[in-house]
């Protein structure tokens, strides 16, 4: 009996230690494959609730006529819209088109500044009108990758094409002291904008969480070559024009744009309904002029960020 004991021990001993010597369970990682080849359309529309910010160059007015106070250049939120259409071949690559259109006027109220009466500066508050608009035109070509059962990302790059504009209008009140002597009206307008194309890259990642709803993000970024206008003007009573002032050069322009949100997938008869909603931001640096108090021009970032929801048809060829 006790031989037995004691060969038991022993085998359970060497066991033990084998089994020391060998690999814990190995961590295989997803394997990066590519979608069976295919041909498909697609085709879609996204609306975009957005609002236009600048940085601190462009981003405050004088409150007081003693510029002791500032305030903030604060747009309105409005309704923009991007256009999208793919074509889908081979083994997931895609040319996609998109387009992303925005237009949306401010009324800021009264700000301080000054205006030219004959030889004189005189100080004043006015009434600001801003209508920010921007279009954005991408010609891309992606390829689709899949990181196991449950994640993907589709590469991409191409080119792109950004107009930004922001069109301002100054109604200037009259100080009571030059009413009598001075009955026109005295209006101002400052315009700046950046028009330009360069490359673009940028990737979309989407995480399966069902078989029909996903988690998506995107990253892309781009930098334009184009040119950065400004010019001003003053007049009187909508005719004549005592002031004007312009600028232009070219730039450099880079951007960077980002979204987080939620995907589903609903089969048809025709293909598959896709719906999208998130969240987005779009910066470009440095891509407009603006005129500071002290007279100057000085370069401001343009940018946009808001909630969107999308929905887009995808169809066999």
């Amino acid at each position: 009996m006790l031989k037995k004991t004691t060969l038991a021990i022993l085998g359970l001993s060497i066991s033990s230690w084998a089994a020391a010597g060998t690999m814990g369970p190995v961590c295989t990682p997803d394997a990066a494959t590519v979608p069976c080849e295919t041909k498909m359309w697609d085709i879609g529309i996204d609306a975009l609730f957005l609002r236009a910010v600048y940085d601190a160059d462009m981003g405050y007015g004088i409150a007081t006529i003693n510029a002791n106070d500032y305030k903030e250049i604060d747009n309105d939120w409005g309704w923009g819209y991007r256009l999208h259409g793919s074509y889908h071949f081979r083994t997931g690559n895609d040319i996609t088109m998109t387009w992303l259109h925005y237009d949306v006027d401010t009324r800021h109220g009264y700000l301080a500044g000054t205006f030219p009466l004959g030889i004189l500066i005189v100080p004043s508050y006015y009434n600001l009108y801003v209508d920010n608009q921007f279009d954005q035109v991408n010609l891309i070509m992606g390829q689709h990758v899949d990181y196991g059962v449950k994640k993907n990302v589709r590469y991409y790059g191409g080119f792109q094409y950004a107009d930004i504009r922001v069109d301002s209008k100054l109604h200037y009140l009259v100080p009571a002291q030059f009413q009598p002597i001075f009955t026109q009206t005295v209006d101002g307008l400052q315009n700046t904008d950046f028009s330009g194309v360069g490359p673009v890259v940028g990737a979309d990642f989407s995480y399966n969480v069902t078989p029909t709803f996903s988690v998506i993000a995107n990253i892309a970024g781009s930098i334009l070559y184009g040119s950065s206008r400004y010019n001003d003007s003053t007049f009187y009573s909508q005719s004549l024009v005592v002031l004007s002032r312009y600028g232009s050069k070219k730039s450099m322009v880079p951007s960077l744009e980002m979204k987080l949100g939620g995907h589903y997938e609903h089969p048809v008869a025709q293909g598959t309904i896709n719906v999208e909603a998130g969240y987005q931001v779009i910066n470009y640096f440095n891509a407009l002029h603006t005129l500071t108090a002290a007279g100057t021009l000085a370069n401001s970032d343009f940018g946009l960020y808001g909630p969107y929801v999308g929905v887009k048809w995808v169809g066999n060829v």
